[in-house]
């Protein structure tokens, strides 16, 4: 059943948050979606999902008062410029990890991705830190565990895929009762469930391979003076980003086999009333 069957009659529709983490720092913000996203970064997101533009409501959360989280069928949390490592966050990045925690609290399916993944680990007791291998940036092999094998998040997605990569911290642990779904040279953790209805990536689905060549060309000094590549070497370096659609998969598995769930139960509750 598609999604958009799913979502209509009943009163009931499709409905999704993407909670912007980007920055606070709106001139950056400009810069960012003109040169990298060519556009809002929600949009990539929404494009991956093919969803209309009622379907997919964006929040940035360094504005003000965040959402109430059961008012949605799921929520995703992108990616970050900010660290949620220790002694670097901002009040604004407290009241997001308090509205993970309700979130989860509450069993809203919840996706994180890239620094997503990092708040909701940070908000729910892990340790984040910067991964003292250096950043992990580029088309890199993934592979999943036996366990992510058989998670939804990964369906028809190959033991072992390419995502675009990009951060320099990592969760350095997870609780007992989370399962590791995937990892990669650089960095262990790059997928985990949870619980239920939580899963986080450290990858970037939702990047297009034009999105990772702009984002490295955007982020050119930072990459030469972190010892990625050098200036004469850069456009080598560039060559080695390809095109890859394994890891969106997750986007869409996320929406079939977590959000549709939760809309169908949201449907059977209204009928019940």
């Amino acid at each position: 059943m598609s999604i958009r069957r799913v979502s209509s009659g009943n009163g009931a529709r499709l409905r999704l948050l993407f909670l912007d983490i980007a920055t606070d720092d709106l001139k950056l913000r400009k810069a960012s979606e003109r040169k990298i996203a060519k556009g809002p970064y929600a949009e990539l997101f929404r494009k991956r999902l093919d969803l209309k533009m009622d379907e997919l409501q964006v929040k940035w959360a360094a504005q003000g008062c965040l959402p109430e989280p059961t008012g949605y069928n799921g929520i995703i949390i992108g990616g970050s410029s900010k660290d949620p490592v220790e002694g670097k966050e901002q009040a604004w990045m407290m009241r997001v990890y308090e509205f993970i925690e309700e979130t989860v609290n509450k069993a809203v399916p919840l996706l994180g991705v890239c620094g997503g993944h990092q708040f909701i680990a940070r908000a729910l007791g892990a340790k984040v830190i910067y991964n003292p291998r250096g950043r992990e940036f580029g088309t890199l092999p993934v592979t999943l565990t036996a366990q992510g094998a058989r998670d939804p998040l990964f369906t028809e997605v190959p033991d072992r895929f390419f995502a675009q990569l990009t951060h320099r911290c990592i969760v350095e642990e997870i609780q007992r009762d989370w399962k590791l779904l995937a990892s990669s040279d650089m960095c262990t953790i790059q997928a985990v469930a949870i619980n239920e209805r939580t899963r986080i990536v450290q990858f970037h689905p939702e990047f297009s391979a034009n999105n990772m060549i702009a984002l490295a060309k955007f982020s050119k000094k930072s990459l030469i003076d972190e010892g990625l590549t050098t200036s004469s070497r850069f456009q080598r370096f560039l060559s080695f980003i390809r095109e890859t659609n394994q890891a969106a998969k997750v986007l869409t598995n996320f929406l079939t086999h977590f959000v549709v769930p939760n809309l169908k139960r949201t449907k059977r509750t209204r009928r019940s009333v």
